[in-house]
């Protein structure tokens, strides 16, 4: 997981307090790359322990976001822009902060319970790489990762999921959401039609996400 093979490379990775993020933190460590390791709550999340069990605070950054507060999202794009000004070149971005609060149905949900997986997995997430991948225009990242969902898959609608709907509706956005931002991206030129932005899909995880506990990673 380097920037080029062999190459380390400084990767941010935006809800990495457990699950796939924290996983993202380990690999990434122990192939020798800087990690800038970014969650809503690190006190309460398990990086310390990944750090000193595969790096070490040298090439291990801990920062604090919440992605659903435009604030928090602005004060750490402000403490990532200073980082830049000194030098420190953001090569890779990875987004998986998001959320499900199970069940969502949409005969049922809530305006507060659509509109948080909204901001939590739409809005929040773009917001941040929109703000990350401008702060070095002369030398902007490589890469652009979303964690997404077939969930969100408007050609493979999963008639199966059950109580799924806000969810899924949120993950559709996210993808057109990154369509666009692709597209964007190429029509400015120059460094920034090199930027790969990718939505994958990581199949069904064991973490705590899939345990109804309805907490942003």
């Amino acid at each position: 997981m380097s920037n080029t093979a062999g190459t380390p490379a400084t990767w941010v990775v935006v809800g990495a307090s457990r699950g796939i993020g924290l996983e993202y933190v380990k690999q990434l460590l122990q192939a020798g790359n800087t990690v800038i390791a970014v969650a809503r709550n690190p006190d309460a999340s398990g990086l310390s322990a990944a750090i000193k069990a595969h790096g070490s605070p040298d090439n291990c950054i801990v920062e604090q976001c919440d992605v659903a507060s435009s604030e928090s999202i602005d004060n750490f794009a402000a403490r990532m822009s200073a980082l830049v000004n000194k030098g420190l070149r953001l090569d890779n971005i990875v987004m998986n902060a998001g959320v499900l609060r199970y069940p969502n149905r949409a005969t049922e949900l809530s305006y507060d319970n659509f509109r948080f997986h909204m901001e939590t997995n739409v809005i929040g997430p773009i917001i941040c790489a929109q703000k990350l991948v401008s702060l070095n225009p002369d030398n902007p990242p490589s890469k652009l990762i979303f964690i997404s969902s077939d969930s969100g898959s408007a050609a493979n609608f999963l008639a199966y999921e059950d109580g799924f709907a806000a969810y899924a509706a949120s993950k559709a956005a996210l993808n057109q959401m990154l369509r666009h931002m692709a597209q964007e991206l190429k029509r400015r030129g120059g460094r920034w039609a090199e930027i790969c932005v990718l939505a994958l899909h990581p199949g069904e995880v064991h973490t705590l996400i899939l345990g109804n506990k309805g907490q942003p990673n």
